[in-house]
């Protein structure tokens, strides 16, 4: 009998995934003018690759875990890729995800500089201590908190992006950056010189973000529930990551060189505007760093144990110290991309095996 859909769940996980990718890179939109709007027009493909190596990615996750009853990552990791190869990759995704920690508080710090001029440790501090004490609550309070935050944050940036290519398309701006692009005229880094490989190393490095936090939704929710959800979610991203890179194509000239290209798209659009954005950047950094925060201190300590509490006090602190002494679109650019293709080797053995399992059991049934 085929189970109905909970769409309470299917909106919970979509939350969740949304939120999740959100973070720094989006709201700043340094990973936009990295992975999208560099590529002109080509962009829109750039966020067709993202979104189905993502639903790919994720759905390679949960479907071991609920096969063969996996509970964690590293589990999962191992099932893939073997006990030696899955428990290397399996510190690397550790290492990567309190890297991207200390991105999202580097990101944080760079959002109120430019914006209110403060001194750059002011953001990083605060960023930090939200998502402190948010995950010391737990795994299960992140996702009731996020999944409701980052739906409202998607359709305000998006907003924003839609109103900018409108008049963009209206004043010429929107062609004339793209041709700036076209023509090789803007210097700004780039995650690939390829408009594919830029969307499926987007997509790669973030599923590093998932095994333990694929496995934990996957535990909450049923398959059907969990794959509508988060293909949903990664279809809203990536369609969002193209319109704001067109909003950012439209506006080039004067972006190509800001660490938080998006405020300077929000404030010229609406006087004052810009505050309340670097307001709105903070909230997705902390829907994303809470995630990544518990999903780096869980592998050494069991949640809501006083070890799990004393390294997050921990992890954050050396988080700050790091994210302060590293200019932040120099960090960005590389922990991404070396991740990223990391995440495409993973991506493509899980795959394979998918395939692989997906014949054997066909060849049992026949």
């Amino acid at each position: 009998m085929k189970t109905k859909v909970n769409w309470k769940s299917v909106f919970t996980v979509m939350g969740a995934v949304l939120a999740f990718n959100i973070g720094t890179g989006f709201a700043t939109g340094q990973e936009v003018m990295q992975y999208f709007s560099v590529f002109g027009w080509w962009s829109v493909f750039t966020g067709l690759a993202f979104t189905v190596t993502m639903a790919v990615g994720i759905y390679c996750f949960a479907s071991a875990s609920e096969k063969h009853n996996l509970t964690n990552g590293e589990q999962v990791l191992k099932y893939y890729l073997g006990n030696v190869l899955g428990t290397i990759i399996n510190y690397f995704y550790i290492f990567y995800l309190y890297m991207c920690v200390i991105v999202m508080y580097s990101g944080a710090a760079s959002a109120l500089h430019e914006q209110y001029n403060a001194p750059q440790w002011v953001g990083a501090a605060i960023i930090a201590a939200l998502c402190c004490v948010t995950s010391l609550l737990g795994l299960k309070n992140i996702v009731n908190i996020i999944s409701k935050i980052g739906p409202v944050l998607i359709l305000i940036a998006l907003g924003i992006s839609l109103i900018a290519v409108i008049q963009g398309i209206g004043n010429g701006g929107l062609q004339e950056g793209a041709k700036l692009v076209a023509e090789g005229k803007i210097e700004h880094m780039k995650a690939s010189n390829s408009w594919l490989i830029a969307g499926i190393i987007l997509a790669t490095s973030t599923i590093l973000w998932y095994p333990n936090f694929a496995v934990e939704l996957k535990q909450e929710n049923t398959m059907k529930d969990l794959m509508i959800g988060q293909t949903i979610g990664n279809f809203l991203v990536g369609a969002s990551e193209v319109v704001m890179g067109f909003a950012m194509i439209a506006n080039m000239a004067a972006v190509a060189n800001l660490d938080v290209p998006f405020l300077y798209v929000a404030s010229k659009l609406f006087k004052g505007f810009g505050a309340v954005y670097a307001l709105m950047i903070f909230a997705a950094l902390y829907t994303t760093t809470c995630p990544l925060l518990w999903s780096s201190i869980t592998p050494f300590a069991k949640d809501g144990t006083k070890k799990y509490k004393l390294l997050v006090v921990i992890g954050t602190i050396v988080g700050f110290l790091v994210a302060m002494t590293v200019p932040y679109d120099l960090i960005m650019n590389y922990v991404w991309v070396i991740s990223g293709w990391v995440g495409v080797g993973v991506t493509a053995v899980m795959v394979v095996r998918v395939i692989y399992d997906r014949i054997q059991e066909s060849r049992v049934r026949s």
